[in-house]
């Protein structure tokens, strides 16, 4: 795992990250293809609305002091079927896959909610082709329920409905 991994909340001035990652289609290969800049534009605005008004996390991956954010991950809440659940995702800019990155970003993300029931159980619907984020959902001990298809986008995506229960500590 890479040493120093920071996340920290996503501003305005991060736009540009979000942008070269969902305008890029080697990481856009598994949400239906690569977005226009408009559209990556539009979303952040609504992840960084999200976070201020919902208290979602947004987060932007840096991999040491002083360097530039290499990735995002989040956690928000989320409907599936009908009821609410949380829910997380990850990208990470291609010359910086396959490093531990979001490993990493997923470890520190997953112990900053440990303690925060208001999250209750983690989902995560990676494509069920997309081999890292599945593999990163079993390492971290997410259970496979089955594979769905989702609306993305306007977009039907065929995905691994994983889900990693809440370990919360018991009342006393």
């Amino acid at each position: 795992m890479p040493a120093n991994v920071e996340l920290r909340p996503g501003t305005l001035e991060d736009e540009w990250l979000t942008v070269a990652l969902e305008t890029d289609p080697r990481v856009m290969a598994e949400l239906g293809s690569a977005w226009t800049e408009e559209q990556a534009r539009a979303t952040h605005r609504r992840r960084i609305a999200g976070a201020t008004e919902h208290g979602w996390w947004w987060l932007v991956i840096v991999p040491g002091p002083g360097r530039q954010p290499i990735g995002s991950i989040g956690l928000w809440a989320s409907e599936w079927e009908g009821g609410p659940i949380s829910e997380t995702g990850w990208m990470v800019l291609p010359e910086h896959q396959g490093k531990g990155y979001a490993t990493a970003a997923l470890a520190t993300l997953l112990e900053r909610v440990r303690d925060d029931p208001r999250w209750g159980d983690i989902h995560a619907f990676p494509g069920s082709t997309n081999a890292p984020s599945n593999a990163l959902c079993r390492k971290f001990g997410f259970e496979l329920l089955d594979e769905v298809t989702v609306e993305y986008a306007d977009r039907p995506l065929t995905c691994n409905r994983w889900v990693l229960r809440a370990r919360h500590a018991p009342a006393s």
